[in-house]
């Protein structure tokens, strides 16, 4: 990374932009130049406020007037930059963030800013977030009400802790024609909210932690016309609020499309007029009124997310999805009181009609997704539904899908112990760590198993992990559209159709980890011919008696985990000839006995990644393991390794060529 320049005088120098680099290099220019106009910076490592007062200060000390572009201006006191001072910037546009108001004492020297005058398209001003004795709401309302920028050009507002009781009257004012964004956050002594509804061109409003504010109605809306433009509305993190009302008399929110409501707790009367365009929905801890009120103000919702909706019952619930006709896509996150999504796929299939996708998070209480359900492979309900993700459903015991089920991925319900798939269009079963799975064989031809060969022809990728039970996939070849196979942590699986590999032809990605039951044939050296990456280890046979395994020239992803008790692999010639010349990335894992890596390694170069993985008893030297084609390196779990790879360690000169090095989880370079 680069830290530092020197350089001799840039006396033609307009436009200064550094991106992704220390401060040291915003430093070292600007100390060359009195010239900038335009200062651009983004993602500088090590710009704190007192490094960016320092840089602030530097560029007053030159031609402070022709600065145009200026993105964060620290007001520091008596030793820092004085808010008086951007009076000089006559220049001065574009997006500006003024932090540090809380130490402006007088309004007067805000006033001297003039910035009216400026031509700015963003403003943010921002007080300390500490609401102690110190605040004076009268002062601050004074320093905010002459900071008004100027109309014609604003299209960014955003008021961060400001401490006044209410805002002035330019906050709102219906000149500010160009205005789009407005975002007031943490204001937590105010008591009521601008009338912004007035901004004829604002599309996007944030409310974030106004918890004084008990009441929203009339005074933000105005008069007439409220919001015609606004397309996005978000409340968030309003501990006091308890009354949202628009009224009658007033047309409201004609082109809202989305509307997020997170954390009201005290929210419980809400009264709008239709909102005809809502399509996105997010309600998140909330009480069920907050969810009831507005799913009744509009039918053209199509994305519905919740969380912690408290009273959210099964009767609740029923009642919502009458209002959810035009809904494509339902997220419930932690909503603990519900036991049933739905009463029946029959029931369902008449209100939740455009149902594509389905994610049910941390639904504690939810025991089936029907109330009456039936095992029944020839409905035709829910037709719509595509996508069904469970996760963390802790009192689920069985999951049965809607015939045309897609994707189907069941993640950590720990009580489930069945797993039906009435369907032919199934693509993609993903079953991970649900540990009471009752079956004992994932795929074949009887009644009772999960994958049924000749019902599932569309078959593309199967991830199983932690299922305790699973002992033997017994038929694969009826999936010719394959691409993806995961087997891992099932420790009484015993055997795999590995001889019908090769006719899997479209199958590229396949994991077959820690199964230490595993058939000690297997590997036998018979592979899908397009492999593309394959992760395995961990099994009955130890790697340094697998022999050769005759892999595609297409592998180019290789992961190897060693692990088994009988495992003895010392040197890296031991495993030589499991590695094809075709490799461009090699995973190294759990060989406690490795000793050294490059004797067997010499054939790859190809090689652009490698990784190595709790290998403790390597003893060779770093230029062992190092290759010219190496672009990556990551090192974990090699004693004392860190330090030897600094700029200054002995191993530096070894990998100084490599763009990206990351020893125990740390970028050396």
């Amino acid at each position: 990374m680069l830290v530092e320049i020197s350089t001799e005088a840039l006396p033609s120098l307009r436009v200064l932009e550094i991106k992704r680099c220390g401060y040291g290099v915003l430093q070292s220019v600007v100390r060359t130049t009195s010239s900038i106009t335009k200062l651009e910076l983004e993602s500088i490592s090590g710009l704190t406020d007192e490094v960016w007062r320092d840089v602030i200060l530097y560029l007053g000390e030159v031609e402070e007037k022709s600065l145009q572009t200026l993105s964060k201006i620290i007001i520091g006191g008596d030793n820092g930059f004085a808010i008086t001072e951007l009076k000089e910037l006559k220049n001065l546009c574009g997006d500006v963030s003024i932090k540090g108001l809380e130490k402006v004492q007088n309004s007067m020297h805000a006033r001297e800013a003039q910035i009216s005058q400026k031509r700015l398209s963003g403003l943010e001003v921002e007080w300390s977030n500490l609401f102690d004795g110190s605040r004076k709401e009268t002062l601050e309302k004074e320093i905010l009400n002459v900071l008004k920028p100027h109309t014609n050009n604003l299209k960014s507002l955003r008021v961060v802790s400001y401490g006044g009781v209410e805002f002035p009257n330019w906050v709102g004012d219906p000149s500010f024609l160009r205005l789009t964004h407005v975002s007031i956050r943490g204001c937590k002594k105010c008591t009521s909210l601008p009338p912004l509804g007035q901004l004829l061109s604002l599309k996007q409003l944030f409310i974030q932690g106004m918890h004084e504010v008990k009441f929203v109605g009339s005074e933000l809306l105005g008069t007439g016309l409220a919001f015609p433009s606004l397309e996005f509305l978000s409340f968030n993190d309003m501990q006091g609020w308890k009354v949202w009302s628009t009224g009658s008399d007033h047309v409201v929110f004609p082109c809202l499309q989305e509307l997020l409501i997170i954390n009201c707790p005290t929210l419980v009367e809400i009264s709008t007029e239709a909102l005809p365009s809502l399509r996105v929905l997010e309600i998140k801890r909330c009480g069920y009124g907050v969810l009831q009120s507005v799913v009744s103000t509009t039918s053209s919702i199509t994305k519905l997310e919740l969380e912690s909706i408290s009273g959210l019952t099964d009767e609740v619930w029923r009642d919502v999805i009458l209002y959810l006709g035009e809904v494509e896509e339902v997220r419930l996150d932690r909503c603990n009181e519900i036991r049933y999504f739905w009463v029946s796929e029959a029931h369902a299939d008449k209100v939740l009609v455009n149902l594509r996708e389905l994610v049910l998070w941390s639904c504690n209480d939810l025991v089936s997704l029907g109330e009456k359900e039936e095992d029944n492979c020839g409905n035709n309900f829910l037709t719509s539904l595509k996508m069904l993700e469970i996760w963390f459903c802790n009192s689920m015991t069985r999951c049965i899908s809607p015939k045309n089920i897609q994707k189907l991925k069941i993640d950590s319900c720990s009580s489930i112990t069945s797993v039906s798939l009435p369907t032919q269009k199934l693509k993609s079963v993903l079953i991970y760590d649900c540990k009471k799975l009752l079956e004992e064989e994932l795929v074949g031809e009887k009644s009772n198993l999960l994958i049924k060969n000749k019902n599932m022809p569309m078959l593309e990728n199967v991830c199983i992990r932690s299922w305790q039970n699973l002992k033997s996939i017994t038929e694969l070849s009826y999936f010719i559209h394959l691409r993806e196979l995961l087997i891992e942590d099932c420790p009484s699986m015993e055997s795999i159709p590995d001889r019908e590999f090769p006719s899997l032809t479209l199958l590229k990605h396949m994991t077959i980890l820690n199964c230490p039951s595993m058939d000690s044939s297997f590997p036998r050296g018979l592979w899908p011919l397009n492999l593309h990456s394959l992760v395995i280890g961990k099994l009955k046979k130890p790697i340094s008696q697998w022999g050769q395994q005759n892999f595609p020239a297409s592998l180019v992803h290789l992961s190897l985990f060693g692990g088994s008790k009988e495992d003895d692999v010392s040197s890296c010639t031991q495993l030589s000839h499991l590695l094809p010349s075709s490799l461009t990335s090699l995973h190294v894992q759990n060989f406690e006995k490795l000793e050294s890596l490059s004797a067997g390694l010499q054939h790859l170069t190809s090689l652009r990644h490698l990784s190595i993985d709790n290998v403790t008893n390597m003893k060779k030297d770093m230029q062992e393991i190092l290759f010219p084609s190496l672009s990556s390196l990551i090192i974990r779990g090699f004693p004392n390794l860190k330090e030897r790879c600094s700029r200054r360690g002995c191993y530096w000169p070894f990998i100084s060529h490599i763009p990206n090095v990351k020893i125990d989880g740390h970028y050396i370079h």
